[in-house]
């Protein structure tokens, strides 16, 4: 899960409410506009412009609540990798649901701000977007 950690502007956050692609989706999930117009699961090295605020499954079209994700904004999440030897600055991408970080950097789209921990697998990350 990819949680709001903290607002380092007086940015307040939003739910909207925006149409999905036909999928299951949870609470936490990062997300972005697909080509068709919905919203859909952000993976791998897709950036992401929302965080899911609905668990539910939907039909391509159907309204979900989403929080957009702001530039100042840092959020909380783990990694689903062993990424002890990466730094505060270094870009990971997203995992295959979008929940979570890797350890992998190449192309990545969630920047460290600070490992809340070794970097083993399962650890709590403080990422910005």
């Amino acid at each position: 899960m990819i949680e709001l950690f903290k607002k380092n502007n007086a940015t307040v956050p939003v739910i909207k409410e925006v149409p999905a692609a036909a999928a299951t989706y949870k609470r936490g999930q990062a997300l972005y506009t697909n080509s068709d117009g919905n919203v859909a699961l952000a993976t791998g090295t897709v950036v992401p412009e929302f965080i899911s605020a609905s668990a539910m499954t939907v039909t391509s079209g159907t309204k979900i609540a989403v929080n957009p994700i702001y530039e100042d904004m840092e959020y909380i999440t783990k990694f689903i990798a062993d990424a002890s030897a990466l730094k505060a600055g270094q870009k990971v991408t997203l995992s295959t649901v979008g929940d979570a970080v890797t350890a992998t950097t190449t192309n990545g789209v969630a920047t460290i701000v600070e490992k809340l921990g070794s970097g083993a697998s399962g650890t709590e990350v403080i990422v910005k977007f």
